[in-house]
C-alpha cells in the first residue's frame, strides 16, 4: 500500500471515531433529582426531550454564526415518557448553544456544517429562566440557575432543508465531545460512573431562507453515549496497518 493510500486509510479510522455515534447505543443514564429539589427521586432515562429557540446570520459568502436556547422538559426510556420526574414541574434543565460554520445550497434547498461549537447545561431550581431579549437571546431570572456541563468541541454534525413535491422537511444531527460535568453536575447525573459520555443533540426546525439575520424555533433531543475505548480504535488503525503490509506483499 502506498503511503498515500496508508494516510486514507489512518484518516478512515479517525472518521470512524468521529461519527461513532453513528453506530453507537445511545446509554441509559441516571439522575438523582434530589440534588434539584427536596424529595427527588433517581430517575432512569436514555434521552431527553425538548424545545429551542435559535438565531443566525448568514454573510452572504457561504457562512454562518448561530445561538440557541433549549429548554428540556420531558425524559424518555425505551421511547416512553419516564414517570414520576419532577422536571418541568419543580425545576429546569436548558442549555446554550453556539456554532459557527458553512451553508451550501442544493438543488432543492440547503446543508450547514458547523465547524466549530459548543453547549453549557444548566439546571434552573427555581424553574423561572426565560429569555429576555429574543434578539439576542440573553436570558432573565438566572441568580438560582446551575452550570451542570458542558461541551467546546464539536464532532461530526449536518443539518439540512430538503424540498420535495412541495413539502419542505428540516432536520439537524450534531455531536459533541469531551461532555464535562461540574462539581454540580456530577451530584446530578449519577450512573453510569465515571460519566465520561459524548452528546448526540438531534431535531427539526421551522424553514427559513439561508440569508441575511434569521430566527428560527424546533424539536430537540439529547442523547449520550460511551467514549470508544482507546483499545477499539487502536484495533481499527492496527487492522488498517495489516492490510497495509499485505497488500505490499501482494505487490
Amino acid at each position: 500500500m502506498k503511503i498515500k493510500a496508508l494516510v486514507k486509510s489512518l484518516a478512515l479510522t479517525a472518521g470512524i471515531a468521529a461519527s461513532f455515534s453513528s453506530y453507537a447505543d445511545f446509554v441509559e443514564f441516571k439522575v438523582d433529582e434530589g440534588s434539584a429539589f427536596a424529595g427527588g427521586s433517581v430517575i432512569t432515562a436514555n434521552k431527553l426531550n425538548g424545545g429551542y429557540v435559535e438565531n443566525l446570520t448568514f454573510d452572504g459568502a457561504g457562512n454562518f454564526n448561530a445561538d440557541a436556547f433549549a429548554t428540556f422538559g420531558q425524559f424518555f426510556n425505551a421511547g416512553r415518557s419516564v414517570k414520576g420526574s419532577g422536571l418541568n414541574s419543580f425545576y429546569t434543565l436548558y442549555a446554550t448553544f453556539d456554532a459557527q460554520g458553512t451553508v451550501t445550497e442544493t438543488a432543492n434547498g440547503f446543508n450547514f456544517v458547523g465547524t466549530q461549537g459548543g453547549f453549557q447545561f444548566y439546571l434552573d431550581a427555581d424553574n423561572n429562566t426565560d429569555i429576555a431579549n429574543f434578539s439576542d437571546l440573553s436570558l432573565m431570572n438566572t441568580a438560582d440557575d446551575i452550570l451542570l456541563g458542558g461541551s467546546s468541541s464539536l464532532g461530526a454534525n449536518l443539518g439540512s432543508s430538503v424540498t420535495s413535491n412541495g413539502v419542505t422537511t428540516t432536520s439537524f444531527n450534531f455531536d459533541f465531545f469531551n461532555f464535562e460535568l461540574t462539581a454540580a453536575g456530577d451530584q446530578y447525573f449519577v450512573s453510569p460512573q465515571p460519566f465520561s459520555m459524548m452528546v448526540n443533540v438531534n431535531g427539526d426546525f421551522d424553514t427559513f431562507d439561508p440569508t441575511g439575520k434569521q430566527s428560527t424555533t424546533g424539536d430537540v433531543s439529547a442523547q449520550f453515549y460511551e467514549v470508544p475505548e482507546p483499545s477499539t480504535l487502536a484495533v481499527l488503525a492496527l487492522g488498517l496497518l495489516g492490510l497495509g503490509a499485505t497488500s505490499r506483499r501482494k505487490a
